[in-house]
């Protein structure tokens, strides 16, 4: 399970762009971050990642506080944490195969990732992934060459590559068609049922958290105001949520 517990981040003494948040995400469920744009949910995301340094608060995963570890143990951490990116992020020159390979670089020394020296088992196991996102065909393709839905889900080979624990997704359907995005949405989804991953996904599509979602966390200007099922978000929580100015936190628990 992760647990973000009051995370507090500011760029400058005028802009403190997370305000004591606190969440959890569970294994097995879709979380999405949702608010307007600007509200903090990027800056969440590569926070959890300790992409960025945030200033105070708790990230555990697994009772394993990510804020505190060293620069060795948050390398081994992060190799169990993958991230989807609106961009992709891959190597367009790259196939296919080779940019689903590259999510073993983690675990292997510098040397071997330099050469590229992957074993005939993680040559098969990325196959396999891009099998199972419906790339089977398209291994060999430069990745340059292939559409926006179907980097996105190369990237999503390459992020189950790492043997991850929890998937970060940044506005992964941003860019994409109606039917790349449910394409992308169902197996992130399904992904999360099968393997048991914490997906922690932001979204501007209202609809599409409404349909995916198991679990919202609801961002205005730094602040949770909403966080709980996604069978409970009202009109009123909605509303909350997406204001001009933030409300006090509401809970479907409460």
């Amino acid at each position: 399970m992760l647990k973000v517990i009051g995370l507090d981040k500011s760029y400058n003494r005028q802009k403190q762009s997370l305000k004591s948040v606190s969440f959890t995400a569970k294994p097995g469920e879709v979380t999405a971050i949702i608010g307007p744009s600007g509200a903090g949910k990027t800056t969440i995301l590569r926070s959890v990642n300790q992409l960025i340094r945030d200033d105070a608060g708790q990230i555990l995963l697994d009772d394993t506080d990510i804020r505190q570890a060293k620069p060795a143990e948050l390398r081994q951490i992060r190799h169990h944490i993958g991230m989807i990116f609106q961009n992709y992020n891959l190597i367009g020159p790259l196939t296919a195969l080779e940019n689903v390979l590259h999510g073993r670089l983690g675990a292997k020394s510098t040397l071997a990732g330099i050469l590229g020296l992957y074993s005939t088992a993680e040559k098969n196991e990325a196959l396999e992934l891009l099998k199972a996102v419906g790339l089977g065909d398209f291994a060999l393709q430069r990745c340059d060459q292939l559409s926006g839905g179907q980097q996105q889900r190369v990237g999503i080979a390459r992020a189950l590559m790492q043997h991850p624990k929890m998937i970060l997704c940044d506005e992964p359907i941003a860019s994409l068609d109606p039917k790349s995005t449910k394409l992308v949405m169902d197996i992130l989804r399904e992904l999360a049922q099968s393997k048991q991953l914490i997906i922690l996904i932001n979204l501007h599509q209202l609809e599409i958290a409404q349909t995916y979602a198991d679990h919202i966390v609801g961002i205005n200007q730094g602040t949770i105001v909403y966080e709980g099922p996604q069978r409970a978000l009202t009109p009123e929580k909605l509303q909350a949520i997406y204001r001009q100015a933030p409300t006090k936190e509401v809970s479907a628990h409460a």
